[in-house]
């Protein structure tokens, strides 16, 4: 979108890549003039046109907006790109418009704000002729839109009035903030080359190029094709307006945010007091149980050392009937031996006398059997008892490893409860470190409860094979 005539000899379209590069160098080494003092630049390739002084930006736009002129001759358009990569690289200086540019450049001068149509929107008046063939206006669109590809346009579109004239395009911008600086870059582009609307306006246009601006409230009332595009498609803001609604959607949104947080905060609070109530009943049925399992294991060792008492009774008893029984019958056999004296003879008394004999035998070995399994009773007595200390001490252990773990357990539960209502609590002081300190106790406390699980495991077999 130039707007100066071409030089004496030019170059051909696919020459303009290499012209350009040979017109940077020349840029670079000095051999083409651009600053005139601290803050004064002027184009090469402009030399006595009427405009002449530039600042940084106002220049690069030159460059910028007549490189991609479609007017232009070849050789002007290469020039000036050159330009336009020497002012970025090596100027460094940047086409973005500053942050407050909607308001320094569109702040109007009563209090009312200005209203443009949005979603943001440019107008562009006095097509070339190879833009308006309606036979191929998609094309022409296409075309249009990356000439214009600097000023990031999300739509173009190329209206044609009742009779099929077709002398006006549509340019819409994003909707957002981004979208306004680039419809502001787009207006104040035409007004730096004093093609904006004030010059049509004021029948200053050349029929040589483009006329642009941003649309308004005045090209959205006007009658015509325009302005009947312009209220189908669109509506009128300020950028006061979007601000507001911009603030209103994100004070709603945060409004949604903090309700969603606070219910999810109340569900948790609640949550854990449920788990609260749940565990102080699982410690209290627990404490129950472990009592009645203490009761039984006590009975069972009573009851153990009440039967081992039995036996041990029962075979001193029998000790004790075997030595009167043999006492008895050695008593019998010498009566019975004194009264027979001298009139049994020899014959018959060694014959009784095997006979007590015999039966001294017997009486003795069922002596010396009891004895024996008096011993081998009193030995499985003894070992049942030492395996019952032994594991009773392990099953005692056990319980304390359990009650250790699941209070571990306990803990972890409502450490990772009040560590998620924490993380809903970022608005308050300190609630970072109080993460961070929560995080590590439950890491502790998951290391302890790992190691508990893995010294527990031989002793959980073992009680459970030998109950």
């Amino acid at each position: 979108m130039g707007h100066s005539s071409g030089e004496e000899s030019d170059i051909s379209d696919s020459e303009i890549d290499e012209y350009k590069d040979k017109m940077y160098a020349q840029l670079r080494c000095g051999k083409m003039r651009v600053r005139y003092g601290d803050k004064t630049l002027r184009c090469p390739f402009c030399l006595g046109k009427k405009k002449q002084d530039y600042n940084g930006k106002d220049l690069l736009q030159h460059a910028s907006g007549i490189g991609v002129a479609s007017k232009r001759k070849p050789k002007e358009r290469a020039g000036h790109l050159a330009l336009a990569e020497y002012l970025k690289n090596d100027l460094g200086i940047s086409l973005e418009p500053p942050s407050q540019l909607a308001i320094v450049e569109h702040k109007p001068p009563k209090n009312e704000e200005v209203k443009y149509v949005w979603p943001w929107t440019g107008i562009l008046v006095n097509l070339p002729n190879d833009l308006k063939d309606i036979n191929f206006v998609r094309e022409n669109e296409d075309r249009l839109r990356s000439q214009l590809s600097r000023f990031r346009p999300r739509e173009v579109a190329i209206l044609s009035d009742p009779e099929g004239q077709t002398d006006h395009s549509i340019i819409k911008f994003a909707e957002d903030w981004d979208g306004l600086s680039d419809a502001i870059a787009f207006e104040n582009h035409f007004k730096l080359e004093q093609y904006s609307k004030t010059d049509w306006k004021m029948r200053k246009c050349r029929k040589d190029d483009l006329y642009g601006w941003l649309a308004t409230s005045d090209d959205y009332n006007s009658p015509g094709t325009v302005g009947e595009h312009l209220r189908k498609t669109g509506v009128l803001k300020s950028s006061g307006e979007l601000q507001r609604e911009g603030t209103a959607r994100r004070i709603a949104h945060f409004n949604r945010q903090m309700d969603e947080s606070n219910k999810r905060m109340q569900e948790l609070k609640l949550k854990n007091r449920q788990n609260e109530l749940k565990l102080d009943m699982m410690m209290k049925e627990k404490v129950r149980l472990v009592e009645e399992h203490n009761r039984k294991i006590r009975q069972m060792r009573q009851d153990a050392q009440r039967n081992s008492r039995k036996i041990r009774e029962g075979n001193l008893r029998l000790q004790q009937e075997l030595e009167t029984r043999r006492q008895e019958i050695h008593k019998q056999q010498h009566d019975k031996m004194a009264r027979k004296g001298i009139s049994i003879d020899r014959t018959t008394a060694e014959a009784e006398k095997e006979k007590s004999a015999n039966e001294n035998v017997l009486v003795d070995l069922a002596a010396l059997k009891q004895k024996n399994c008096c011993e081998e009773v009193t030995r499985l007595v003894d070992k049942y008892e030492e395996d019952e200390e032994d594991a009773f001490r392990k099953q005692c252990k056990l319980e304390k490893d359990l009650t250790r773990k699941q209070d571990l357990e306990m803990g972890i539960a409502q450490l990772r409860v009040k560590l998620e209502v924490m993380k809903h609590k970022r608005a308050e002081a300190d609630t970072a470190n109080e993460i961070d300190k929560i995080s590590e106790e439950l890491r502790e406390k998951d290391e302890q409860l790992e190691a508990i699980n893995s010294a527990n495991e031989a002793l959980i077999r073992y009680v459970f094979c030998n109950s």
